[in-house]
């Protein structure tokens, strides 16, 4: 199962927090507590000072790592920025809520990993200990260590590796065949109604044209597989169109869309894919392709332009972006399309001459698909116990994103993902 959760994904939304502010206050940041939860147990669970300070630290540095920032970026100015997410908020607030929706679940993850009767192993604990020594002696000691990430090893491995292994553990017993948040076929069938949309498209290559075999038939690529064997891969062969073709092809969308909309005998969009799209998932997946709706599909500009439609509604005129033109209709969802075999209408499992399943092609995009809705039901199962919380806001509201401690890591993270992507060394 793979190893999503709350703690390691930025959760997509701030939740509105229900809090009070009268909390137990100590004497340094190891014993403070910022936040704290009453269970029907009767016992309390809290977040403490340290903890909050050291996710700011950890997140932040995430957060720049994951949009390949630097710390040069790390300015007033682009703190106070309207946020591109949630352009009501800052990227102060929409990142500071992020980190308090983490901390919280945190917090909760505390407590449901205690009733789940978890424990974390001895080889796991020894496995921090050894990694304290280990880092610290690769960062040139204790004292480097702290000034290059901004807290010590033993901080990390005695405070956040066990967050992390607290809550991989948490999901893995929640979601696993059986227990309370598996994912039902309803749940699945659900999640895909809410999340999905399904668009139909022509990619127009404005530079080159498919090649073609001697039936007609787009000419796929070829590339070796892991043990060097020549396989085909998911693209066509192209070649250079000609001054003359280019010109020619400039009025192949307008053609394609008189075409589509013709009164009297128009044509499918299917039949307009496999005569002219050049793009490979275009034409093989010519029924449509079917994405989370939160997704950018093809390319930023083409999702702006059709976020808006519905069902049967159909670009008025190509969108161009770079050297490709797109012709794209909204379409309903493709039943069971997440299945790993073919399904009927009436949701019976299709089945060839022999009796055997028939595989369904649109699998290969929803292979994590089962993770996806037990981590969204995970999220919401942890999210429920958020109103409960209290949090001591006088020392929250201290803590800034931009005010945080940015390890210097995110620079040399920047350069080896320049380096080994792109081959550029700075």
């Amino acid at each position: 199962m793979k190893k999503t959760n709350l703690f390691i994904k930025l959760i997509a939304m701030a939740l509105v927090l229900c809090v009070t502010t009268v909390l137990f206050a100590g004497c340094n940041k190891s014993d403070t507590v910022v936040m704290s939860f009453t269970a029907d147990n009767g016992k309390t669970y809290t977040i403490t000072e340290e903890e909050f300070a050291l996710l700011m630290k950890i997140r932040k540095r995430v957060f720049f790592c994951n949009m390949l920032y630097t710390t040069s970026k790390d300015t007033a100015e682009f703190w106070n920025t309207k946020s591109t997410e949630e352009p009501e908020q800052t990227n102060e607030q929409y990142y500071k809520d992020l980190v308090m929706d983490q901390v919280m679940a945190v917090l909760v993850e505390k407590y449901l990993f205690e009733r789940e009767g978890l424990a974390i192993s001895a080889d796991k604990l020894d496995s921090f200990k050894a990694g304290i020594k280990t880092d610290e002696k690769s960062a040139g000691g204790k004292g480097a260590y702290k000034q290059y990430y901004g807290y010590t090893a033993k901080t990390y491995y005695d405070l956040y590796s066990p967050m992390v292994t607290r809550s991989e553990m948490l999901y893995e017993a929640l979601c696993k065949d059986g227990a309370i948040l598996a994912a039902s076929d309803k749940d699945l069938s659900d999640y895909y109604t809410e999340h999905y949309v399904g668009y139909q498209y022509i990619v127009l290559d404005m530079k080159n044209k498919v090649e073609r075999d001697e039936n007609g038939d787009r000419i796929r690529k070829t590339e070796k597989d892991s043990e060097g064997k020549e396989v085909e891969s998911d693209s066509y062969k192209k070649v250079a169109l000609s001054t003359e073709e280019k010109e020619e092809k400039q009025t192949l969308a307008k053609k394609i869309l008189d075409m589509l909309n013709d009164k009297e005998n128009p044509k499918t969009f299917e039949e307009m894919i496999a005569e002219y799209s050049d793009d490979y998932y275009s034409v093989e997946f010519s029924e449509g392709r079917f994405v989370d709706k939160e997704s950018t599909f093809l390319n930023t500009t083409v999702t702006d332009k059709i976020k808006d439609f519905k069902v049967g509604d159909m670009t008025a005129e190509a969108i161009s972006y770079g050297d490709y033109q797109y012709i794209v209709k909204k379409v309903e969802l493709k039943p069971y399309a997440y299945e790993e075999f073919e399904k009927d209408e009436n949701g019976e499992t299709v089945k060839d001459e022999n009796g055997k399943e028939v595989a369904n092609k649109y699998y290969e995009f929803f292979t994590d698909y089962v993770d996806t809705v037990e981590f969204d039901k995970y999220e919401k199962y942890v999210e429920a116990y958020f109103e409960q919380i209290q949090v001591n806001t006088s020392i929250t509201d201290a803590y800034t994103m931009k005010d945080t401690f940015l390890s210097s890591y995110v620079d040399y993270y920047y350069q080896q993902i320049l380096y080994y992507y792109y081959g550029i060394q700075i």
